[in-house]
């Protein structure tokens, strides 16, 4: 976890070709035909076709393939680009799976192939828990998440993590914890909502309205009193509507030295949630009281979302997007003042993402900061034919439950895995810069 393997292989003739395979059993969820779902354990197969160099020596790291999954080059590649076992792209390199088993999503195989035979095999795990690492959950009427850090650690540059709209839970926690806590850092993920099948009892809101952002004050004091935690370096990672969140909490609190949005908001919409599962107009809350955040127990303004209506609209981006044109003067003042920060930050964007419109969102954040002659604090990281699925690690095959779509509009899954892979790299560069002692 927080790691990428080393996938090499040594001691091979120079010149000679040879093929690299990944393999790692997940689980999709497909229809039961009765109308609800069941799980299908899924066999997800990465490869690439690789010139041993001089030396004899092939890293997946640094060596280009010919053919394969991807033809991109870099260690995660094998693991993002890998496909289901019906995918036409693998079908003539299906020899190199035969007489394997793998009983968990955690334990990979790595094969090696000289034309179709198999010269080299190893298994391995990842995303386990590292026995050297100090693991706290965290359970208080006022603060729920994880902490994790590597263990006697002194005064470490510190991430807040902030999940998105799926809500979050303890073992989600726990695990976005340790990744960071890998890459160098005290790391806090918090659950600020669980939707009801996650939360186990926490005491955590079910639905997210109103979500104090006083939250993330209680997170740094509590981190304050860890001594592996420097609360004068402290920085706010947000995903989707986490990365609102850490917008909103760069803009309010001047504590925070850096913040990465990943496919954020540049505004504050609606709540969401079961409490507000009726769309009936005489059933809404009267506008204004239904906030995504509040402040100083007061909603913060917000753009109306239409409650939980779904029908009518292309997709879900169609649906915000027509939000904010049609309550104009709403999106004025539910604005995210982000010019406010003293913050670093750095912002993750798609330009075809279908879940709401990050990448423009990402553009009028820089823009804002830019106006107000604060341009130097920000770094961009906008995939022109990327979508939504942009925040994370690089190391999980989007191929699973995505499908290619012909459309000009829709995410390019290939250039949307190769991309994430990038934006995780370049967001850790970002925060060891940052985040680094003064």
């Amino acid at each position: 976890m927080g790691e990428v393997p080393d996938l090499r292989v040594e001691g091979l003739t120079p010149g000679e070709s040879v093929g690299f395979h990944l393999f790692r059993q997940l689980t999709r969820w497909v229809s039961d035909g009765a109308g609800g779902w069941k799980p299908e354990p899924t066999l997800m197969h990465g490869w690439a076709l690789y010139t041993a160099d001089a030396s004899g020596m092939v890293s997946a790291a640094t060596a280009i393939p010919s053919e394969g999954t991807s033809l991109a080059v870099g260690p995660r590649t094998l693991f993002w680009s890998a496909r289901r076992s019906d995918d036409p792209l693998i079908a003539d390199q299906s020899f190199a799976g035969e007489s394997l088993t793998l009983d968990n999503d955690r334990t990979l195989a790595f094969r090696v192939s000289r034309g179709s035979q198999i010269i080299a095999e190893k298994t391995f795990g990842i995303d386990r828990t590292r026995a050297s690492m100090t693991r706290l959950d965290v359970v208080t009427p006022g603060l729920v998440g994880a902490f994790a850090a590597p263990e006697g650690a002194d005064r470490l540059p510190t991430v807040i993590l902030l999940h998105g709209s799926e809500g979050g839970s303890l073992a989600k926690a726990r695990s976005e914890a340790q990744r960071y806590a890998e890459a160098g850092f005290a790391a806090f993920a918090m659950v600020y909502f669980a939707w009801p099948y996650e939360a186990d009892g926490l005491a955590v809101p079910a639905s997210h309205h109103n979500i104090p952002i006083e939250e993330l004050d209680r997170a740094r004091a509590w981190l304050a009193e860890r001594a592996e935690a420097d609360v004068g370096r402290i920085g706010l990672v947000g995903n989707s509507k986490g990365g609102e969140f850490a917008m909103v909490g760069a803009a309010t609190y001047p504590w925070v030295r850096a913040a990465v949005g990943c496919v954020p908001s540049d505004v504050v919409w609606e709540g969401y949630g079961d409490v507000f599962s009726n769309t009936e107009p005489g059933a809404r809350p009267p506008l204004g009281e239904f906030s995504s955040w509040s402040w100083q127990g007061r909603p913060l303004p917000y753009i109306p979302t239409y409650g939980d209506k779904r029908d009518g609209f292309l997709d879900n981006t169609d649906r915000y997007d027509r939000a904010r044109a049609q309550f104009s003067n709403e999106a004025r003042a539910a604005r995210i003042p982000i010019e406010r920060t003293t913050a670093d930050l750095f912002l993750i964007g798609g330009d075809r993402d279908r879940t709401w419109s990050s990448g423009p969102m990402v553009s009028s954040l820089a823009n804002a900061m830019d106006a107000a002659g604060r341009g130097d604090q920000v770094e961009t990281f906008i995939s022109p034919t990327g979508g939504h699925y942009l925040c994370g690690d690089g190391l999980y095959p989007h191929r699973l439950w995505q499908v290619d779509d012909p459309s000009v509009f829709a995410p390019n899954i290939d250039d949307q895995g190769r991309a994430e892979a990038a934006a995780w790299e370049a967001k850790i560069a970002f925060l060891n810069r940052t985040l680094a002692a003064r």
